[in-house]
């Protein structure tokens, strides 16, 4: 049996969520949900693609006490991009996802840049 999935739009942008990815982010504080998908939504066009595969990058939401995490996702030529899954991780994590270029903040970077 098939997982269901979600389909939204935010400011012009299409994507899918598994509902295990609503299910994680309904652990986080309204105000981080909210801090989160302001800095995921305006990347997902612009992270990689891999045919068949699923993959990582990292995040943070910034402020007093700051949160890293995860996503998981499945980004295909001519799909939707496909949210899967949430998880908070240690900042050494995260450290690794920066030297590998492979965080929110760069993918949404190359948006701003035109790279």
């Amino acid at each position: 049996m098939a997982l269901p999935k979600f389909t939204g739009v935010f400011d012009n942008g299409h994507f899918e969520i598994e509902e295990w990815f609503v299910e994680q982010l309904a652990e986080f504080t309204i105000k981080r949900r909210k801090q989160l998908l302001q800095d995921i939504l305006p990347a997902l066009e612009y992270l990689p693609t891999a045919e068949g595969w699923s993959q990582i990058t990292g995040g943070v939401i910034r402020g007093e006490d700051p949160v890293f995490y995860s996503i998981e996702y499945l980004n295909q030529e001519g799909e939707l991009p496909l949210l899967l899954d949430i998880v908070a991780i240690s900042c050494d994590d995260y450290l690794d996802f920066i030297l590998d270029n492979n965080t929110i903040e760069y993918h949404a970077q190359r948006n701003q840049n035109g790279v």
